[in-house]
């Protein structure tokens, strides 16, 4: 499938952004500036230290056939979120985001995310869209959460980070349950 460039809302856009040293030099500033809050969670933030190291890791996203867009809020680069396929076969998706730290609070990655799940239920060949994330990642629960989706449990130990294998929570919506949402919409 061909993902569109940009994906326009209201006031947020997702948009995909050819990898230039001006875009990882501005990537790389959040990430330098927000090291500690942002490594908590995402391991690539350790490999990134220094603008070149941001350069490598868009080429290698801009590369892959995924719908992983950078959020543009205000006019600025705020966050990243992305889509893909975790099961063709049985129609599954996984968002995975990230947003700066100064960002958060505004309620901008939980309309991320909606925009993103509207996009992948009406043009994907999707019935389930996850979003997994570690247990002690409060924030991105809350995402999850706000976004109206449901907690299914926790994978035990299924997630390594860091050579240490962490519990995860997973949450779902169903395709029926966003087409219920959004009937008066």
């Amino acid at each position: 499938m061909e993902y569109p460039r940009i994906i326009q809302n209201a006031d947020i856009t997702l948009k995909k952004i050819d990898p230039s040293f001006d875009n990882a030099r501005k990537l790389f500033d959040i990430v330098s500036s927000e090291r500690d809050f942002l490594r908590e969670f995402l391991s690539w933030v350790d490999d990134v230290k220094r603008p070149e190291d941001m350069y490598i890791h868009m080429y290698k996203v801009s590369k892959t056939d995924n719908a992983s867009y950078y959020i543009i809020y205000d006019g600025q680069i705020v966050g990243n979120i992305g889509i893909d396929i975790s099961s063709k076969k049985n129609k599954i998706a996984e968002i995975a985001y990230w947003l700066s730290r100064k960002y958060n609070g505004h309620g901008i990655m939980t309309r991320a995310v909606k925009i993103l799940e509207q996009f992948a239920f009406e043009n994907m060949d999707v019935n389930r869209i996850e979003i997994v994330m570690d247990v002690d990642n409060v924030k991105s629960e809350s995402v999850a959460k706000r976004a109206g989706y449901m907690c299914e449990g926790v994978r035990r130990q299924s997630y390594m980070f860091r050579n240490e294998l962490r519990d995860v929570f997973t949450y779902s919506k169903l395709k029926s349950e966003w087409e219920k949402e959004n009937k008066n919409a």
